[in-house]
């Protein structure tokens, strides 16, 4: 298992939106809004390639400007 913890940077106006499409997303949670407005999230997959994959996926959702991870740890 590998797992991720990340900003998502939001364009502005896209919040509820981009938590509904988020809330759909299988492997990511959201944790708590950022100070500034942004998305504090958790996203698990079963290997850090398929994290890679979903982070991709993630990063390209209209509305969102970036995801900036925080800390990636593996389960051996």
């Amino acid at each position: 298992m590998a797992i991720l913890g990340a900003v998502m940077k939001l364009d502005k106006g896209r919040r509820e939106e981009l938590r509904n499409k988020l809330e759909k997303i299988s492997g990511v949670s959201w944790q708590q809004d950022s100070p500034d407005g942004d998305f504090i999230l958790l996203i698990e997959a079963a290997d850090i390639d398929a994290l890679h994959k979903l982070c991709t996926k993630l990063e390209r959702l209209d509305g969102v400007r970036g995801l900036y991870p925080s800390y990636v740890t593996t389960d051996d």
